[in-house]
């Protein structure tokens, strides 16, 4: 009997999608590339299925992940990673015909949180003083073997002094854990699903280069709650809330500083725009790396509700 690449393809898909988590748990190998290889198998059985893409999905992803329980205990939660599950969001849109907008927002917020939903058990079990104090004495010893900490104490800095700033760098790292995983999930989701519309292109949904990426306008909101959580936080002495703000706004600014950048590469495109110009824009651009940040990330913001691509340019009228 004759069986076609699509049959193989569609077999290997399930396989990974019930097998996958399995091994990953026994293994112990539960990384992004697994978690890449689930949301791409995934989106494929999806694609391949049509309709019944949600109900699939989730059958498979049920079984694997009830795999993993049922052979490895429920010590195998540690291990899992729950960012794949994002991709059932993007299967429900596409079955109701949502947006492309509005589908990318939803599927990166439902990436987000459940990519940080196992760090966030881990934080609130606490991480001991004992762990701190030790990374930050074994940071020390290494400065001391290279004679480093010599070289600081002879430009006033004491031994204190260092310390102390190792255990702020720590803390805060701590802190923003949760937003750099968020990120780390965001990035994930991201690149399988912009893979599959530019290589393999899923009936009904166009691909979009990069210069015409961009979120519906209500995504803004996400910034003004993670604003307000940090001013409330800071004001009050709210830890938990102002932490939310405060990794928001990193996850945000990852993501504004993307859509500015091809909002930045959309404008050096225009046909008005000279080759010298383009040359200075770039080059101030580099040298000026820090401000660029800046500048993109509050063009990503302001371009989800402004839209600079479809504002009306006035030509400017001849004074005959």
């Amino acid at each position: 009997m004759y069986v076609s690449d699509q049959k193989t393809t569609n077999t290997l898909a399930v396989l990974v999608l019930v097998i996958g988590p399995w091994l990953g748990v026994s293994m112990q190998v539960w990384g992004w590339m697994l978690d890449i290889l689930l949301l791409i198998a995934l989106l494929w059985v999806g694609r391949s299925v049509g309709r019944q893409r949600l109900r699939y999905g989730l059958v498979f992803l049920i079984s694997g992940y009830g795999l993993a329980l049922l052979f490895n205990g429920v010590s195998s939660l540690h291990y899992f990673s729950f960012v794949p599950w994002a991709a059932l969001v993007t299967l429900w849109g596409m079955g109701a015909n949502v947006p492309q907008r509005a589908l990318v927002f939803w599927s990166l917020v439902a990436a987000g949180i459940l990519g940080v939903l196992p760090t966030l058990a881990m934080l609130m079990q606490g991480i001991p003083q004992e762990s701190i104090q030790s990374f930050v004495q074994n940071m020390m010893e290494q400065y001391r073997q290279a004679g480093m900490l010599e070289s600081l104490k002879t430009q006033g800095i004491s031994e204190l002094e260092l310390q102390s700033l190792f255990e702020q760098i720590v803390n805060t790292l701590i802190m923003l854990t949760p937003g750099l995983v968020a990120i780390t999930a965001l990035a994930k989701w991201g690149a399988v699903y912009y893979t599959f519309l530019r290589w393999m292109p899923i009936p009904g949904r166009e691909y979009r280069p990069f210069t015409e990426w961009r979120l519906p306008w209500y995504a803004i909101w996400g910034m003004n709650f993670a604003i307000v959580s940090y001013l409330l936080g800071d004001q009050f002495q709210w830890l938990a809330m102002k932490s939310i703000g405060i990794n928001l706004m990193l996850v945000y600014g990852v993501v504004a500083f993307v859509l500015g950048s091809a909002l930045f590469v959309t404008l050096l495109r225009k046909p008005w725009l000279s080759g010298f110009f383009r040359f200075v824009l770039l080059f101030s651009s580099f040298l000026y790396i820090q401000v660029t940040a800046i500048v993109l990330i509050i063009m990503g913001l302001l371009d989800l509700v402004l839209d600079f691509r479809h504002m009306p340019i006035r030509k400017k009228e001849d004074s005959d």
